[in-house]
């Protein structure tokens, strides 16, 4: 496996045909990694330079901003879910159409599962070699700060940490903190002063989406430009370049052969999944998307919000996560495509239904205190807890045969969630690595997954590949 690389490898020189680029690491969760990394990616834009964007680990959040900025896809880069190599290919993979990337970190740079930093920033920053920006929210500090920046730079060996940018420092400081940067043998490459206009809002599972935040191109405008003018954007363009460019032949060929694993198992498929996408559902792995393209199905986006019905001749639905209580009201008074889709789903067409898709499946859904009829699949109704649910990283073994493989199958997946459900019946347990918790959760037939754990193909193909069995038994039905 993939944790703990860092340990066998050390942090390995870079491989010929690597892609240029940088990872923007910060000192903890809400730092100011995701306003930077949006700022960075526009003034990028600003130079006419084609960026690609990554975040490390699960976040469906931080993507969907990356993306709105440049308006192609951002990819998730998770060492849980990925070996090493599977990382490195995946990166270079997707990196190979831009110019320069720009990988978002996770929480604080060591934070990883437990109190270690298995699945951490770190761990993808040793798995590509690529060089570190370390983001110290100074907030509240002065010349503490510098203690803080050499605490992170010893606390491993090596690093990766090859400069340092301050966020809400005063300018009148940033001189001798930058001398003091320099000192410690590291680039000093700019500060960003404290700006109200700057801030994104947040909601409980994090930042609120980009497409719900109001003038969003003129706030990534803002952000830019005060990154043109205090921070060393020329700086990091050269520390990127430090990281050797993708050779535009060999990445081809790799494509090829990555392709190829896939190519062999797709033969005679011509599946349709019609995957919800809409305000309400709209977590998704782009990634997963892709696993299934390339084994031969054919994807088709539909609203649960705004289409009437499912998508013609569709052989299989995927419900991704959201947030559907925001929008329980429109989905309650969509009553044409709840009964579709029940109807469908109790007809025995394969479902995939993750954290707000599994609850749009219940009878009802709490939202602001008040009950809205949702799909009916589910005997149960999905209510507002009162606090955090299950969190993070999880590993989950099958109970019996089912649509996402045979009893005793595990795979990996993760969890966000403040809603409960009061459905009785479980098919899934799970444990949360780093402290051996376990539970039973989640909905699964022979036809049906249903529940709050979301999966990722790639970590676990044979998950993905017997959806799609399912779906090929449908259409051949």
């Amino acid at each position: 496996g993939f944790c703990f690389l860092w340990k066998r490898l050390r942090c390995p020189g870079r491989r010929p045909g690597m892609s240029s680029g940088i990872l923007i690491a910060g000192t903890g969760s809400g730092c100011g990694k995701t306003t930077f990394t949006c700022g960075l990616l526009g003034a990028l834009a600003r130079r006419q330079i084609r960026p690609c964007a990554f975040k490390c680990g699960p976040d469906y959040i931080d993507t969907a901003f990356h993306t709105r900025v440049l308006g192609v896809p951002s990819y998730n880069l998770d060492p849980f879910f990925l070996a090493g190599e599977e990382l490195r290919q995946l990166y270079e993979r997707h990196s190979g159409v831009g110019t320069v990337s720009v990988v978002e970190g996770v929480m604080g740079y060591y934070d990883g599962l437990g109190f270690g930093n298995e699945a951490s920033t770190y761990t993808v920053a040793c798995a590509l070699a690529i060089p570190v920006i370390l983001l110290v929210d100074c907030q509240g500090m002065g010349s503490s700060v510098m203690a803080v920046v050499e605490g992170y730079l010893r606390h491993r060996d090596p690093s990766m940490i090859r400069g340092v940018i301050f966020n809400r420092l005063a300018p009148a400081l940033y001189e001798k903190a930058c001398r003091a940067v320099q000192n410690l043998g590291i680039r000093c490459l700019g500060y960003l002063p404290r700006q109200a206009s700057m801030q994104l809002e947040s909601r409980h599972l994090g930042l609120v989406m980009a497409a719900e935040v109001e003038d969003f191109a003129k706030r990534v405008e803002e952000m830019a430009k005060t990154i043109e003018e205090t921070v060393d954007v020329e700086g990091i363009l050269r520390l990127a370049a430090e990281s050797r460019r993708q050779d535009a032949e060999s990445l081809a060929v790799q494509n090829v052969e990555y392709m190829g694993q896939a190519a062999a198992w797709e033969a005679g498929r011509d599946v349709c999944i019609a995957v919800a996408k809409d305000e309400a559902f709209c977590f998704q792995y782009e990634d997963n998307l892709n696993f299934l393209r390339e084994r031969g199905a054919r994807i088709v986006t539909f609203s649960p919000l705004h289409d009437q019905t499912l998508p013609i001749d569709c052989d299989a639905l995927y419900l991704s996560g959201g947030y559907p209580e925001l929008y329980a009201k429109a989905l309650e008074e969509n009553v044409s495509m709840r009964e579709d889709i029940r109807g469908k789903i109790e007809a025995g067409m394969p479902c995939i239904a993750e954290c707000g898709g599994f609850l749009y499946l219940h009878e009802r859904l709490e939202s602001a205190g008040q009950f809205y009829k949702m799909a009916g699949v589910i005997d149960a109704d999905a209510l507002m807890g009162k606090r955090k649910g299950h969190f993070g990283y999880l590993q989950a073994d099958l109970q019996s045969d089912c649509l996402l493989g045979e009893k005793g199958t595990t795979f990996k997946a993760h969890e966000f969630h403040y809603w409960e459900s009061t459905m009785r019946q479980a098919a899934i347990r799970v444990v949360k690595p780093g402290n051996g918790a376990t539970w039973q959760e989640g909905l699964c037939t022979k036809t049906l997954y249903a529940g709050f754990p979301h999966l990722y193909f790639y970590g676990s193909p044979e998950v993905g590949e017997q959806f799609l069995e399912a779906a090929q038994r449908y259409h051949n039905m």
